[in-house]
């Protein structure tokens, strides 16, 4: 069973504090380090485990917790994590088990039942079905978590606070032997309280838990409760990180308010314990002194003598006069007399030049100047270093010589001119860091001279260039086919002749022109030379690397391919690229691939030779046989093509060529070959062996008295190594009400039949009957309908009893009927569960009858157990 209580205190399933100790209370142990259990695998356990520090609800907490329901989904019952005002000792509070989980109690009263807050994890659903047990919290069917108050568990009441929601976020069933992380957040400013479980928000609630719960006392205890009851668990938690305090007030910061450092400085602050704290240290540091260097909020963190925590934060600012100079600190004043000095600083700060207050200077003295900023105990200094420098000079030379300029000089013909700056200054040309600039084409070019910083006014002088001689090469042909000869001109187009020509070696005309480099040599009108050159190219060779291909097997493709240097390509059975693939249908050729390389063509021919390819045929992808069957037979196909050699027939590189025959499971792989041209086809097929069956039936005792029962068991053997499960099968009895490998049966003869999809196996199992003395009639089932008939179930014996008993139960291991009068029949009610009488629903109940007698003067007592079916 599953059920959750809360009573005076908030019940969660969740991990404890690493500072404290646990009281014990019920069948809750320690389960390991930092781990406790609170009931073992056991029916009808209930424990509790209570923290010694208890939660001040006047702070924000965050428990962090491990919980593990067991691993059996029929399992039950919960945890609940608990918030009470009672006690928090070995003597403290614990309700009753299974449906309540140690918390709740059925009707009014019940140890939680005043100011109290439970968080139910419930891992059974007590919702009133028959299956249920007798208590209805109506919970829903699949592992929830809800919140409740004063000591019930029952859902859609005045003291459920947050309706159950789906424990997992994405599963129905948490006993899965598996951890699950869980969270209870408590904020007291907006007194919200909320529930994380396996990382995803499962609730949220408003609750004023001081007032609305615990009546103005902020102080409670806290833990966790959980139980078994009909049905078990084993079920524990694990602390994982917890953040709480005990009692407020307890802590403060030795130095004077306002708590205030200095950037750049090592402002100390150290904690001072109030009241009952004995040790307070900065959870920065887990030191009682930290050295703050930028502002916020630091957490402290305190413990009494108990070892019980309490939490605090400070607020620590931290002053920057933030000074920044708004000038370069070595300052050059270029061509001025003055300067200006500009600082900034962060507002409210106060700045001053020179002993003297205000956030900008202007001077005439070079020099250093000091700059200072102040703001409340705290200040900073920078310095400016003023510099004053005149301008200086720029002028330029060409071959060492002054000059203004213009320069003259042929297009592209190279010149150097100097930018040469005044004494002690630095010449540069603008876009480039040196003072010579090598030019070769008009235009104008700039340059400056810097000192120390200063830059002069940008001085220009002017490059002119005379064109040169413009024209363009002719030729025909464009390029030269292998060893040919072509005609080379040069056209002029501007004012200028062609003095001259250097032609390639072996070439002695520009009518009869070899390949190789022409240049011309020309000159303008304004007397400026210069060149053009042209590589006048031959084409190599058309090689294009087409032959015959080796003979290739008729499913193959043969490719031919054109390995030379060409500019274009055709095939004459279509196609443009060099590669043309070429099968069967095809024919033998000829294959021709007409070439071109610049203005020159060319044509080659190949041919290729096929060889036939067999055909497995149509062979299946699988068969099946059963193990005592005859062996599969391989058929092989009639080839078309008659082979160049011989065809060769093998199955797993076997020689199969006169056939094959497959006993064992497993993969064939199935293959024909020409042997003279290797031309092949192959096929993998899947042989499996099924099992035929083999069965064997005993009986545990051969011989059994008169009106016992014995066990028969069935086996399957395994027939020539195979397995009898593979495949699906039916066990069938001859027995009335017999099924499966194991059974209780009377005397006689049981015969029991396996049947496979391979055939059927049947097995006899005979048990013989003997007089016993004292024989006890026990029926196995009876129908208390109301129809006059098997209304009452009563056991029957041979011989006079000293003494009987009589006890049925139902599936949870209850106690539902019992007597001591052996002439009492059992008419179906269940009056030992103290709900009154009613009548038990169809199905099985275990009974356990026990009996006394004497026979010849000897005492005997025998005891037998079994189950009745009631039908109605």
């Amino acid at each position: 069973m599953r059920f959750l209580i809360s009573s005076g205190f908030l019940v969660f399933c969740a991990a404890l504090p690493a500072w404290g100790q646990w009281s014990f209370v019920g069948d809750a142990l320690p389960g390991g380090p930092d781990c406790v259990q609170l009931t073992p695998n056991i029916n009808n356990r209930r424990g509790a485990a209570w923290h010694e520090c208890p939660l001040h609800l006047g702070a924000p907490f965050q428990l962090d917790f491990e919980m593990n329901f067991g691993g059996s989904d029929d399992g039950a019952d919960g945890v609940c994590f608990v918030l009470q005002q009672i006690s928090n000792l070995t003597t403290g509070p614990l309700s009753i088990n299974g449906a309540q989980i140690g918390y709740g109690f059925e009707g009014p009263g019940g140890v939680f039942a005043n100011n109290s807050l439970a968080i139910e994890m419930d891992t059974f659903a007590n919702d009133g079905s028959p299956d249920a047990g007798p208590v209805n919290q109506f919970d829903d069917p699949w592992d929830h978590i809800a919140i409740f108050r004063d000591g019930s568990l029952k859902h859609n009441t005045p003291n459920e606070l947050s309706a159950a929601v789906q424990a997992h976020p994405a599963a129905a069933n948490i006993e899965t032997g598996l951890n699950y992380p869980l969270s209870v957040i408590w904020d007291p400013a907006t007194t919200l309280l909320e529930v994380y479980f396996a990382g995803s928000l499962r609730h949220s609630l408003t609750v004023d838990l001081v007032n609305d719960i615990f009546d103005g006392d902020p102080l409670v205890f806290w833990g966790f409760t959980g139980s078994t009851g009909g049905l078990s668990n084993p079920q524990s938690f694990c602390e994982t990180s917890l953040f709480y305090s005990s009692y407020l007030n307890g802590l403060a910061v030795q130095e004077p308010a306002p708590l205030v450092g200095c950037v750049g400085g090592d402002s100390e602050f150290t904690t001072q314990p109030l009241g009952q704290t004995v040790d307070a240290v900065w959870d920065a540091n887990n030191n009682d002194v930290l050295t703050v260097a930028t502002a916020g909020s630091y957490p402290m963190t305190g413990f009494n003598a108990a070892g019980c925590p309490t939490h605090e934060t400070f607020d620590i600012d931290v002053l920057d006069p933030a000074l920044q100079l708004l000038v370069a600190p070595d300052l050059v004043v270029c061509g001025a007399l003055e300067a200006t000095l500009e600082a900034t600083a962060a507002p409210g700060a106060t700045v001053a030049w020179d002993g003297v207050e205000g956030a900008t200077s202007v001077t005439s003295v070079a020099g250093i100047h000091d700059v200072t900023a102040t703001l409340g105990v705290c200040s900073a200094q920078l310095q400016v270093d003023v510099t004053f420098q005149a301008l200086p000079d720029v002028s330029f030379s060409v071959d060492d010589e002054p000059n203004a300029g213009p320069v003259v000089i042929c297009d592209g013909e190279p010149v150097e001119i100097v930018a040469v700056p005044s004494e002690g200054a630095t010449a540069s040309w603008q876009n480039s860091s040196s003072p010579l600039l090598n030019v070769s084409q008009g235009g104008t070019f700039a340059a400056t001279s810097t000192i120390n910083g200063c830059e002069s006014d940008p001085q220009s002088i002017v490059i002119e260039a005379l064109p040169l001689a413009e024209g363009a090469f002719t030729t025909t042909p464009n390029n030269l086919c292998w060893e040919s000869t072509g005609v080379v001109g040069f056209n002029v187009f501007n004012d200028a002749s062609v003095a001259s020509w250097d032609l390639p070696s072996g070439t002695t005309s520009l009518t009869a022109a070899g390949a190789g480099v022409y240049q011309a040599n020309l000159i303008h009108d304004n007397g400026c030379e210069s060149t053009e050159s042209f590589n006048y190219t031959m084409l190599p060779p058309i090689v294009t690397g087409l032959v015959d291909p080796a003979p290739l097997c008729d499913e193959e493709v043969a490719m031919l391919s054109v390995t030379g240097n060409v500019d274009a390509l055709n095939w004459n059975v279509g196609g443009n690229g060099t590669n043309l693939p070429v099968v069967a249908s095809m024919g033998e050729g000829p294959f021709v691939a007409n070439v071109t390389l610049g203005e020159c063509a060319q044509s080659d021919t190949a041919y290729v030779t096929w060889w036939p390819t067999p055909t497995v045929g149509s062979q299946p992808d699988s068969v099946s046989r059963c193990v005592l069957d005859a062996p599969y037979s391989f058929v092989w196909p009639t080839q078309t093509d008659d082979p160049v050699g011989t065809w060769i027939w093998s199955v797993n590189n076997e020689g199969a060529t006169a056939g094959y025959s497959a006993y064992d499971e497993g993969e064939y792989l199935i293959e024909v070959r020409d042997n003279a041209t290797g031309c092949m086809d192959s096929h993998s097929m899947h042989v499996e062996v099924l099992p035929n069956l083999n069965v064997v039936a005993s009986a545990v005792d051969p011989m059994i008295c008169i009106g016992d029962s014995t066990e028969v068991r069935v086996e399957l053997l395994p027939v020539l190594d195979t397995d009898p499960y593979e495949i699906p099968f039916s066990l069938v009895w001859s027995t009335e009400g017999a099924y499966g490998f194991e059974n209780n049966v009377a005397g006689g003869e049981h015969y029991i039949t396996a049947t496979n999809a391979c055939g059927s196996s049947m097995a006899l199992a005979e048990v013989e009957e003997e007089y016993c003395g004292c024989h006890v009639w026990i029926p196995n089932a009876f129908t208390p309908d109301g129809d006059g008939l098997n209304e009452g179930f009563r056991i029957e014996s041979s011989c006079e009893w000293d003494a009987f008993s009589f006890q049925v139960f139902n599936r949870w291991g209850e106690q539902v009927w019992s007597t001591e009068d052996a002439d009492r029949p059992w008419d179906g009610g269940a009056p030992d569960l103290g709900n009154g009488d009613h009548y038990l629903p169809d199905g099985w109940y275990p009974y356990i009858v026990k009996w006394e007698y004497r026979e010849d003067g000897v005492f005997y007592r025998e005891q037998k157990v079994g189950r009745i079916l009631i039908v109605r």
